[in-house]
């Protein structure tokens, strides 16, 4: 737990230096309602590669989330996406979706910069979402397996 801390802390110090500002909910892209369902640009299961699991059919998307594609250089993420609702929309989303769609919440860390909420999959092991800022000020949100 004490390492999980000191890691958001660094991420988020690393957050603030790049100039990122949280977006202005009175903006159009933050006050913008979330669709019921997610766009054509975020499909349900990401591809796999090689080794990399792939993400679980009917896995919850935040809605009007955008799919990235996945670093080849990074076999823990399972999922990307980036969004311009604030980090907060997403972490919100997730805690609530996620035991919803049949995945237990073992864990909630919210954060300023940061948020990670870790939860188990069917077939055991712990998975992670991890909601952070980006360069372009935007909201990345992973799906990665647990890590310290």
């Amino acid at each position: 737990m004490r390492v999980v801390s000191l890691m958001v802390q660094l991420v988020l110090l690393a957050t603030v230096a790049a100039g990122c500002s949280v977006a202005d909910p009175r903006s159009p892209s933050a006050g913008a309602s979330a669709r019921a369902s997610p766009s054509p640009a975020s499909p349900g299961p990401s591809a796999s590669t090689g080794d990399r699991r792939p993400l679980p059919s009917g896995f919850p998307v935040l809605p009007g989330a955008d799919a990235v594609p996945i670093p080849s250089g990074d076999p823990g993420l399972i999922g990307l996406w980036e969004s311009d609702q604030l980090g907060s929309a997403a972490y919100d989303f997730y805690a609530t979706a996620l035991p919803e769609a049949g995945y237990p919440i073992v864990g909630l860390y919210p954060g300023g910069d940061i948020a990670l909420i870790r939860f188990s999959v069917p077939g055991g092991g712990i998975w992670q979402m991890v909601a952070h800022g980006t360069d372009d000020c935007r909201v990345a949100i992973e799906v990665r397996l647990d890590r310290p």
